[in-house]
C-alpha cells in the first residue's frame, strides 16, 4: 500500500548559510515512459523555506526489510534565483512518513573566480538498503 512522506526545502547562500529569499524550487520524479514529473513548483519565504511537500512514496514495510523493494522515493530538487547559480540536486530519499530537509547552499554570481553562471548538480548516493 503506498504511503506518504514530506520534502521541506531551505535555500541558504553557500558560505555565510543566510537565507535566499525569493528561490525557484522545483521538485520532480521520474514517471512511467522515463519523463519527469513535477510535484512542485515553489518560492522560498524570508527564512529560505519552501511549504511542506507531500510526496508519494512506498509502503513503510519496504523500509524494514532487506530484500524487498526500494522503500524510499528518489526525487530530483532543483533551485535558481537570479542573484545565485543555480543548483539540482537528484536522487534525493524521501521516506514514508518521515519528513525530510534539503538544505540547497546557492553561490551568488560573480562569488568564485571561475562562476560563470552555471548550474552544479549534487547525486545523492543510495542508503544501500
Amino acid at each position: 500500500m503506498p504511503s506518504t512522506g514530506f520534502l521541506k526545502v531551505q535555500t541558504l547562500t553557500s558560505r555565510a548559510g543566510l537565507p535566499v529569499a525569493g528561490a525557484t524550487v522545483s521538485v520532480s520524479v521520474w514517471a512511467v515512459g522515463g519523463k519527469r514529473e513535477l510535484l512542485s513548483l515553489q518560492r522560498t519565504d524570508e527564512s529560505g523555506l519552501t511549504e511542506t511537500i507531500p510526496i508519494p512514496t512506498p509502503d513503510l514495510a519496504n523500509s524494514l526489510s532487506a530484500g524487498l523493494a526500494q522503500g524510499w522515493t528518489d526525487v530530483q530538487v532543483a533551485a535558481s534565483q537570479p542573484n545565485y547559480d543555480g543548483i539540482v540536486v537528484r536522487d534525493v530519499q524521501i521516506f514514508p512518513g518521515i519528513t525530510t530537509i534539503q538544505e540547497l547552499l546557492l553561490v551568488p554570481r560573480g562569488g568564485m573566480p571561475t562562476d560563470l553562471g552555471e548550474t552544479e548538480t549534487i547525486t545523492t548516493p543510495d542508503q544501500g538498503l
